[in-house]
C-alpha cells in the first residue's frame, strides 16, 4: 500500500490496492442483495475498475487551501463539489430534497445486531470500535459463509435471510475499505448505522459524508499526515476530468449509475503525466484557460452553495465537520463567478470523536 515520498524521503499512503475479496463479493452477490447495494451507493459501486494512482493525490496535497476548503492554482481555484460527487454516484438532481446522512454511534452489540451476528460472538476489535474485512467477509462475502461454522450467524438455516444481509454487510465493507479507509484497514462500526440507513431510507443522501471526509483527509496531508482517509478514487477521477480540456465539449447526455464506468472513455486520449515529480511540475504550471471547467455530462440546473445566513454550509463527516465554501468556485458549475467573500473557514472545522463539543 506504500509509495515513496519524494518529500523527505517518507512514505505517503492512500488506498492503492482494492481487495480481491471486495470485486469476488460484489461479482458474487444474488439479484437481491445488489438492488441493496444499488439504492445505498448508486454507481459508486463502478470504483472497483478505477486503479489507483498515488502520484497523482501526493501531488495535489501542497496545492489544498485549508483556510477555503478549495485548491488554489496559478489564477484560479477549484474544490469538489456536492453535484460533482452525486454525479459520479449517479444520485444528480436529487440532493435539495434529500436528507443528509450523519454519524451513528454503533455499539459492539448493536453492530453484530444490525448484521444478524450472535451477541456472544468474540472480537477483542469490537470493543476497540472497528472489525476487519475478513470479519464481514468470512461470513457474508464468501459464497459459502452461510454454511461455514463458528461464524455465530442468526439465520436459524434461513439462506434468504443471509442473502439479504450479504447486501448491508458489502457496503459497511465497501464504505470502510474505500470511501473512509483506515490506515490500518480496519472498518469503523459507525459505517454500519450508515449502511442501514442507506439502505432502508428512500431520502438519504452519504454524498456530503463523502465530501466531508475528502476535505478531512486534503486537510490531514497537508498538515503532515501520511495517509490519506478519504475516497481517493474519486478525488483523482475528478481532477483528471477538470484537467482534460475540450475546446468547444458539451454533452448534456447524462451517464447515470454508469458514469463512474464511462469515465476511462471520457478521458481517453488524454495524455497525463507519470509520477509525483511530474504532476507537481504540471499543476504548477497549470491556469484557467487549461481546465474543463465544467462536466459537460452533468446538468443542473440548480446548484448547493451556501445557507441563508452565512456563506458556507456545514458537513457532517463520519470523522468531522467541515466547511463547504461553493460560491468561491461557482464557475465550476456553470456559473456566473463573483469575487467571492474571504474568510478564514477554518475554525468551522469541528473533529468528531465521542466527547466532543459543539458550539
Amino acid at each position: 500500500m506504500c509509495r515513496m515520498s519524494t518529500v523527505e524521503n517518507i512514505p505517503f499512503q492512500v488506498v492503492d490496492e482494492i481487495p480481491l475479496g471486495l470485486h469476488m463479493w460484489w461479482n458474487d452477490l444474488g439479484e437481491v442483495s445488489k438492488r441493496f447495494v444499488t439504492k445505498a451507493l448508486g454507481g459508486l459501486t463502478g470504483l472497483l475498475k478505477i486503479k489507483p494512482r498515488v502520484d497523482i493525490i501526493e501531488a495535489l496535497i501542497p496545492f489544498w487551501d485549508p483556510t477555503h476548503n478549495v485548491f488554489h492554482f496559478s489564477d484560479f481555484e477549484l474544490t469538489p463539489t456536492l453535484e460533482e460527487v452525486a454525479g459520479y454516484a449517479g444520485f444528480e438532481g436529487k440532493l435539495r430534497h434529500q436528507y443528509p446522512v450523519t454519524l451513528r454511534t454503533v455499539t459492539p452489540h448493536k453492530f453484530l445486531d444490525l448484521l444478524n451476528i450472535s451477541r456472544q460472538v468474540k472480537d477483542k476489535n469490537l470493543a476497540r470500535g472497528f472489525c476487519t474485512f475478513r470479519f464481514l467477509y468470512s461470513r457474508y462475502g464468501d459464497p459459502h459463509g452461510f454454511e461455514a461454522p463458528d461464524t455465530g450467524l442468526n439465520h436459524q438455516g434461513n439462506k434468504d435471510k443471509w442473502e439479504a444481509r450479504r447486501g448491508l454487510a458489502f457496503v459497511v465493507a465497501f464504505l470502510g475499505t474505500l470511501i473512509c479507509p483506515r490506515s490500518d484497514k480496519h472498518i469503523e462500526l459507525g459505517l454500519a448505522g450508515v449502511a442501514d440507513f442507506m439502505v432502508k431510507k428512500a431520502n438519504g443522501t452519504i454524498i456530503p459524508m463523502i465530501l466531508a471526509e475528502i476535505y478531512r483527509a486534503l486537510t490531514a496531508c497537508r498538515a503532515g499526515t501520511k495517509f490519506f482517509e478519504g475516497c481517493n478514487l474519486l478525488l483523482q477521477m475528478w481532477l483528471v476530468e477538470h484537467l482534460c480540456h475540450r475546446p468547444g465539449y458539451m454533452n448534456y447526455g447524462l451517464t447515470g449509475l454508469n458514469c463512474i464506468e464511462e469515465y476511462e472513455n471520457r478521458v481517453n486520449g488524454h495524455e497525463l503525466p507519470e509520477g509525483t515529480e511530474a504532476w507537481f511540475a504540471y499543476l504548477v504550471s497549470l491556469n484557467a484557460n487549461r481546465i474543463e471547467w465544467t462536466f459537460g455530462w452533468l446538468p443542473d440546473d440548480e446548484v448547493i452553495y451556501m445557507s441563508a445566513g452565512v456563506c458556507f454550509l456545514l458537513l457532517m463527516g463520519l470523522r468531522s465537520i467541515q466547511p463547504y465554501a461553493l460560491h468561491r468556485v461557482l464557475r465550476q458549475l456553470g456559473r456566473y463567478q463573483t469575487v467571492p467573500y474571504d474568510e478564514d473557514l477554518s475554525p468551522q472545522v469541528i473533529e468528531l470523536f465521542p466527547k466532543a463539543t459543539f458550539p
